[in-house]
């Protein structure tokens, strides 16, 4: 009787060893979007913004990469266009492990990370490098953990968008000129007080509506960065560009931080390099691009005009909307980003 169990247990045993052994190779990670099975994971990436724009390329540029570089342990598929839904729906089922990897723009903080929206204030950064400093200092490590704890994403990089100009069908030179005019905004209540403050009468409305509330007269003008002023056809329903450069705001990549950290030591020194040379990629992108999207604006018939942008800046500080607002905001916020122009 003896012999019989442990003939029976030795056989159980051996059969239990050979099935850990046939699958010590996968991942410990078991999210519904990367396929882990034979250390392949197969990721979702979406984006809101057109084909072939600065972000899209990017992405695409980050797919070649990392599928290079791991040899094809990790494949990407990238969906543009709101493909997976809004911004904010795409980073909610990022979370969810949905989708394994979003790149929203700011629009997301309001909804996530409130405490850091006050980084979408107009006249706050002074150029494109200041953002860059301000999203690698202790900030950025501090909307990474906002992120990882509300959105159980972790953010690994910051990609550049074009500064946001405004659009008319008159020239503006001063706040003066905006006095009454109907100004479009993003749905984001601080902005709208921003452009009070400023002197527009501001509109917020959701940028899908823009186009045809600009051709019916609905607003009377909008601000963007160049890329999305050309891209959406503004130009057919506006007639003069002001380069106010008022607001530098970034995409942020976010991964899904469980997917994250399923992966091996090797894959994930490959992912990163990945994500860092799609970064210097993309930026680059939108550095080059300026100058040709203005140059294409202007040859579709609009009339580009150089502000003395102090005067915005000085008539929104004189407004007084950052002291009322600041105390929604992470501790001394604006003050720690405007020590580090």
């Amino acid at each position: 009787m003896f012999n019989k169990k442990f003939g029976s247990m030795l056989v159980l045993l051996v059969a239990l060893l050979l099935l850990s052994a046939c699958r010590g190779g996968e991942p410990s990670n078991n999210n519904a979007s990367a396929d882990s099975v034979g250390n392949i994971y197969k990721l979702k990436l979406g984006h809101n913004v057109t084909v072939n724009s600065e972000v899209d390329k990017g992405a695409k540029k980050f797919k070649e990469l990392v599928e290079e570089k791991t040899g094809g342990k990790v494949t990407v598929e990238v969906f543009p266009s709101a493909q997976l839904g809004s911004e904010i729906d795409m980073v909610e089922n990022t979370g969810l492990g949905a989708i394994d990897i979003v790149i929203p723009g700011d629009g997301a903080f309001g909804s996530y990370i409130p405490k850091y929206q006050g980084l979408v204030l107009p006249f706050l950064f002074d150029n494109i490098e200041h953002m860059d400093r301000v999203y690698k200092s202790e900030i950025g490590d501090e909307i990474n953990q906002e992120f990882l704890n509300v959105a159980n994403s972790r953010m690994l990089a910051v990609w550049h968008r074009g500064a946001r100009n405004l659009t008319a069908n008159k020239e503006i030179t001063s706040p003066d000129d905006m006095k009454g005019m109907k100004l479009r905004v993003p749905t984001i209540p601080l902005v709208v007080k921003a452009w009070e403050g400023i002197g527009a009468n501001p509109t917020p409305i959701d940028f899908g509506e823009l186009f045809i509330t600009l051709q019916q007269g609905g607003v009377d003008g909008q601000e963007n960065p160049l890329d999305l002023i050309y891209t959406s056809n503004f130009h057919e329903v506006q007639s003069h560009l002001m380069l106010t450069e008022h607001t530098y705001s970034p995409w942020v990549f976010l991964i899904n931080n469980d997917v994250y950290e399923s992966f091996p030591e090797d894959i994930r020194k490959q992912f990163d390099e990945a994500v860092a040379e799609a970064t210097e990629y993309q930026n680059q992108l939108v550095k080059d691009s300026q100058e040709d999207y203005k140059q294409k604006l202007q040859e579709k018939g609009m009339t580009i005009v150089e502000v003395d942008k102090s005067l915005f800046r000085d008539k929104y500080h004189a407004s007084g909307v950052e002291e009322k607002l600041k105390s929604q905001w992470a501790p001394n916020l604006i003050e720690r980003v405007r020590d580090l122009k």
